[in-house]
């Protein structure tokens, strides 16, 4: 077997060094890249559009459509392919649990790093509004944001990126507190550097190892929240796939097809514990603490 160390490519030598010392982390890694994968090219991959209605209802699954394809997921409650409405509805979910942290963090991070560095009145008002919001529980704050404004995809992706920035607010406000206190951010204004240098040049950089941290790490919440917001009715709504209103579905329906409930939950089982071992090994390789261990 080759050493990696003896492995001349050094791109090549990360990776063996990342797949050894993150075994949890590279696991996740290929799930999550298997589970994109399949979300980009679901119309490739796919036999049949995710509305069109191609056999009788409830069939089990690997059993035969009316053209007979095998259904390797069966079908649903009105004769739907139950495998190209899983693939679909991966393509929501990972898109809104991607997008809504990513979305949330950079303006999260924004704010924290301007109520840190410009402190007194201004770091004042928007903490007594994070604290108001950080009141509230989370699930409340969303169901109140879809209901009023509508169950579509931009909806939910607004809401749950709204949630994410309020704790990334605090959090990078912390990280800010510090930061500006340091030596060299004290040369740079002694030299007359603007605010909007200082902080693009110098806070912003240091400040993205915790963003990066914070989106890695929420976007599996994103999609569970998307999922139990589904459940409930008030996501992302019919006839649009999402594994969680394919669980919603399938909540009465549980005795004709157990696979209807089942499979999306294995899914979002599956794709959160992933993306949970990916945000972990992120969070220790981009911590200063841990760098030495890795």
């Amino acid at each position: 077997m080759l050493d990696q160390d003896n492995v001349p490519n050094p791109h090549l030598r990360r990776v063996r060094r990342f797949c050894s010392t993150n075994p949890a982390g590279t696991a996740g890694l290929i799930i999550v890249i298997v589970a994109v994968l399949g979300a980009v090219f679901a119309p490739l991959i796919t036999p049949f559009p995710h509305d069109a209605f191609v056999a009788t209802r409830y069939l089990k699954p690997f059993q035969e459509a009316s053209d007979g394809s095998l259904l390797i997921f069966g079908s649903d409650d009105l004769g739907r392919d139950e495998f190209t409405r899983i693939i679909y509805g991966g393509r929501i979910s990972l898109l809104v649990g991607f997008l809504s942290p990513i979305i949330g963090v950079s303006f999260g991070t924004m704010i924290g790093i301007i109520s840190a560095y410009y402190g007194k009145w201004i770091d004042l008002i928007l903490q007594r509004f994070v604290d108001t919001l950080l009141i509230l529980p989370g699930l409340i704050i969303l169901m109140t944001v879809t209901a009023a404004f509508g169950f579509t995809v931009i909806v939910v992706i607004a809401a749950l990126s709204m949630f994410s920035g309020i704790g990334t607010i605090r959090i990078v406000r912390s990280h800010v507190l510090a930061l500006r206190e340091a030596q060299y951010i004290e040369s740079q204004r002694a030299i007359g550097s603007s605010v909007v240098r200082i902080i693009l040049r110098h806070i912003l950089p240091n400040t993205l190892p915790v963003s990066i941290v914070l989106v890695a790490v929420g976007i599996a919440g994103s999609i569970v929240a998307e999922a139990q917001l589904s459940f409930l009715g008030l996501g992302i709504s019919p006839p649009t796939p999402t594994w969680g209103n394919m669980l919603n579905g399938a909540q009465s329906r549980f005795n004709s097809g157990p696979h209807l409930a089942i499979l999306p939950g294995v899914f979002i089982t599956v794709t959160v514990l992933a993306l949970n071992l990916l945000g972990d090994t992120v969070r220790d390789i981009m911590d200063p603490r841990l760098r030495g261990r890795q």
